[in-house]
């Protein structure tokens, strides 16, 4: 907040800029809930594969894929994933009853104003409510009142945090979708691979002796 160079602290900020747009936060699910398995059938398509013509593959070295190690980082990127999408569950019911609530950052904030209790035979000037000594014959003890310049802080704060709160937690559940989509890939990949490898075969033989003898 920008302060005047009097130094009393009074806020010279002028026009406020409008509090962002807050965000919808999506709810995520797991939709692989078991491991998945890498086999040789390919995953089908939709016939769009377009009309190029094949072009040759250039020669590189010898490619070698470990399947079974590619299948247990997919296990693991999984039960990761379980873990983040019910912790980011958890999260955006607190970040929605929050934005609900509009509690949080003080908007109802308080402060306890104790009220001496008078000594014996004190005299108390009931016409100066000023005076830390006035209060009402059942009033003794601490009174619980409102506090101006918590809410008032508050109510500028809380239109600009809570979008700012939904919006990182779309953030978040962006990520975890990068994370899924990942692993959807590593399956696709395991699988081409899979599969290429099932439909290698050595060629023919041709007949020929392989050495003259």
């Amino acid at each position: 907040m920008p302060i005047n160079t009097d130094g009393d602290g009074s806020d010279t900020s002028g026009n406020e800029a409008p509090p962002p747009t807050a965000a919808a936060p999506p709810t995520l699910s797991m939709l692989w809930l078991n491991p998945e398995t890498i086999t040789t059938e390919l995953p089908k398509t939709d016939g769009g594969g377009g009309e190029k013509k094949a072009t040759k593959a250039p020669t590189h070295p010898a490619l070698t894929v470990n399947i079974g190690g590619l299948a247990d980082s997919m296990e693991l990127l999984r039960t990761s994933s379980t873990d983040l999408v019910t912790q980011y569950e958890s999260l955006k019911t607190l970040v929605l009853a929050a934005d609900a609530s509009h509690t949080v950052f003080g908007e109802q904030a308080t402060y306890t104003d104790n009220i001496p209790k008078p000594r014996p035979n004190q005299y108390v000037d009931r016409r100066n409510p000023h005076e830390p000594t006035f209060f009402d014959p059942d009033e003794f003890g601490p009174i619980i009142k409102p506090d101006p310049g918590v809410r008032q802080a508050a109510e500028k704060f809380g239109p600009v945090m809570y979008p700012a709160m939904k919006n990182v937690l779309m953030e978040c559940a962006n990520s975890i979708e990068l994370v899924g989509r990942y692993m959807v890939l590593m399956d696709r990949a395991g699988t081409y691979y899979a599969h290429a490898d099932h439909s290698s075969a050595f060629p023919e033989p041709t007949g020929k002796p392989i050495v003259d003898g």
